[in-house]
């Protein structure tokens, strides 16, 4: 298990309300613990029962929008015969005329953007090794945007799965086929809610070869996801280790 797993995973189920430092003078300065962002938003998901997250609300710059969540009722099946009522985290986009609901999955963090036209929401729809999404909200759009596809081929093609063994063959080629498994992250606006940088890894779990871990950066346009820069691992730290949160880079 990698060292950046394992702090990944204490990032997972820390509790949200401890009070964190940071790398640099001129780092964003937050008070809770985020996984990806360090200026990011830490939002309710099942596994974390903190009463305070799941009662959030996550204001825009602006003060118009803002993100709140509460908990509602679900049933689950616990058996073929056999369900129950749990309490269920829900959080939705507030916006002028309508609400939009967030998918939460594992370990969701909002980002919102200087502008506060857009927030983007890093969750993961696995555990914690992924895989990782990044959506992007809007408050005058019904639906979220998905933007992470160029940079999911593009470190797909740069660090293949299974290299080095770790897959069997039907693994091997079901991999390869898609860049799905490529996880990814929202790090920091670049400008106003029009660029994005964000970063992609190969998941760290040796069932991926032997590029488990491996990762670049990327600012994209944040409407299209057309990249528009890539940063390799070294100039990534240089560069944006500052405005990371707490997996361990």
């Amino acid at each position: 298990m990698s060292r950046r797993f394992l702090a990944l995973a204490v990032a997972l189920v820390a509790a949200t309300s401890l009070p964190a430092g940071t790398n640099s003078k001129n780092a964003p300065t937050r008070t809770a613990v985020t996984t990806w962002s360090r200026a990011a938003h830490p939002l309710p998901y099942t596994v974390n029962p903190d009463p305070t997250l799941r009662n959030a609300r996550v204001p825009s710059p602006n003060g118009k929008y803002e993100i709140a969540c509460n908990v509602i009722p679900k049933e689950q099946k616990v058996s073929e015969a056999v369900s129950e009522t749990l309490d269920a985290p829900n959080c939705e986009l507030v916006g002028a005329q309508r609400r939009t609901p967030i998918d939460l999955g594992v370990g969701p963090e909002a980002l919102w953007s200087p502008d506060s036209d857009a927030v983007a929401v890093t969750h993961s729809s696995g555990g914690a090794i992924g895989p990782y999404h990044v959506l992007i909200y809007r408050p005058q759009n019904a639906v979220p945007q998905e933007i992470a596809t160029a940079v999911r081929k593009d470190l797909a093609r740069r660090f293949p799965a299974c290299l080095g063994g770790g897959c069997t063959a039907a693994e091997q080629k079901k991999l390869r086929k898609s860049s799905d498994w490529v996880n990814v992250a929202a790090i920091r606006w670049m400008e106003s809610s029009d660029r994005l940088l964000m970063m992609a890894w190969v998941p760290d779990s040796s069932a991926f070869g032997a590029n488990l871990g491996r990762f670049n950066g990327y600012v994209v346009d944040a409407r299209t996801g057309h990249i528009l820069n890539r940063y390799s691992e070294a100039d990534f730290k240089k560069k944006f280790k500052k405005y990371c949160g707490d997996w361990g880079l």
